[in-house]
């Protein structure tokens, strides 16, 4: 059976201006794109994860469009020759992350979307405020799901996938109605090609993943995890 390596990023910045805290820096990034690049792993985006796929696949997500993110993630997939998934909030694009509390960083605005998507990324959707969908009611998810779209769509963004926050799922049945056939979730394993479409795990990855942490996260801890 087929897999994907399906990663979770967030913020991408200097740790002088973004912290540890669901931030990696450039270069850490560069390292791990160049790792898969040299490989011979082909690059997918998440509305890619549709279509069958090859033998190795890697696909690199990043959570809520920050600014540090736009203006280094893009730049540094390019470089390595792939393309990734960037989900964005649509009711809080061009502010903070203010879910994040004291912690909250700024978010990329619609013009940088825009122009990131030109280049062949995706921008996804990530609901309007970025909810733990579990505690809403079904018609609150709907909105979140339906009205981040149609927000998204009359800005010129075309998003294909969508992006559970926090990893809290809904149903699935919500994902079809608004024409998402691919959905990420979290779930601390490589994907397969026998795992719902509609709630793909992803693996995150922290501040401190070097190339080898990373490849323990991908194939020592699930094993680990299985012989508990």
């Amino acid at each position: 059976m087929r897999k994907a390596i399906i990663l979770c990023y967030h913020k991408v910045g200097p740790v002088a201006e973004e912290g540890r805290r669901l931030n990696i820096e450039p270069e850490r990034l560069s390292a791990h794109a160049r790792f898969f690049a040299r490989r011979g792993f082909r690059f997918a985006r998440a509305c890619d994860l549709m279509d069958p796929w090859s033998a190795r696949t890697v696909c690199f997500t990043f959570d809520d469009a920050y600014a540090s993110t736009m203006q280094s993630a893009p730049a540094i997939l390019e470089e390595a020759g792939g393309r990734g998934s960037f989900y964005a909030v649509s009711d809080k694009v061009g502010l903070t992350s203010d879910w994040d509390g004291e912690l909250a960083r700024p978010l990329a605005p619609w013009s940088v979307l825009v122009e990131v998507q030109a280049r062949g990324h995706e921008i996804g959707n990530h609901t309007c405020t970025h909810p733990h969908l579990h505690q809403l009611t079904r018609a609150q998810q709907l909105s979140e799901i339906a009205d981040a779209d149609r927000a998204m769509r009359e800005r010129g963004l075309s998003p294909a996938s969508f992006c559970y926050p926090y990893g809290s799922l809904c149903p699935e049945e919500l994902l079809t109605q608004c024409g998402y056939s691919v959905g990420l979730a979290l779930g601390k394993r490589v994907a397969t090609e026998g795992d719902d479409r509609q709630a793909l795990p992803r693996i995150v990855v922290a501040y401190s993943d070097s190339i080898a942490m990373l490849l323990y996260r991908i194939h020592l801890r699930p094993r680990l995890r299985r012989s508990a």
